[in-house]
């Protein structure tokens, strides 16, 4: 069976989380946004609004089964074995400058590979204590095994998962987009070996 292949691309700290095995669960906006409730139908999701003419069949970018090898933050270098170097989980010697965003990373480069192995759609307020910890967002721990886990906009670790997964959310698309509650694409994903026969 032939795999399919697609480009994912991720912040430096949710590649950190995939590294770590933090991160299971990535949601992405449906676009154009549905007006009424969705129901699935086939590779997709129908809108019930008989208005939305243009936009009322929504097909998931990825779906159950395909590999997604993961665009991050690299520059080419002279010193390693694949002549790549990524930011994740950089060494605090390593140069400053030089880096090249996620969206210019060639295939060659990839290293990280996620096998999607579930996928639905929900208002993003939805989410789950359980799905928000699955989203890779930063924690310490505290005393009796509680964690603390970061604010994305104040840039402390004074909350819960879920309102951490909030401010992770306002700060990629604004502030008003937690109360504007999108309907999501939710993909499941597990981390896989390097495919032997990409590219």
């Amino acid at each position: 069976m032939t795999k399919t292949y697609k480009p994912i691309l991720y912040s430096t700290p949710m590649v950190e989380a995939i590294i770590d095995d933090l991160k299971s669960q990535t949601r992405r906006p449906i676009n154009p946004q549905p007006k009424k409730q969705l129901k699935h139908v086939g590779m997709g999701y129908w809108s019930e609004n008989p208005e939305d003419l243009k936009q009322a069949y929504v097909k998931a970018k990825y779906q159950v089964g395909d590999i997604l090898w993961v665009r991050e933050t690299f520059k080419k270098t002279d010193y390693t074995i694949s002549g790549y170097t990524y930011k994740a989980h950089g060494h605090p010697e390593m140069p400053k400058t030089g880096w090249k965003p996620s969206i210019h990373m060639p295939k060659k480069a990839a290293r990280l590979f996620l096998e999607v192995i579930a996928v639905r759609v929900e208002p993003l307020r939805n989410i789950l204590h359980y799905d928000a910890r699955q989203e890779g967002v930063k924690f310490i721990d505290g005393l009796s095994s509680k964690k603390f886990y970061y604010n994305y906009l104040t840039l402390d670790f004074r909350c819960n998962e879920l309102y951490s997964f909030m401010t992770l959310w306002q700060s990629i698309y604004g502030e008003d987009s937690w109360l504007e509650n999108p309907w999501v694409w939710v993909y499941e994903f597990k981390r896989i070996e390097r495919p032997v026969d990409f590219i």
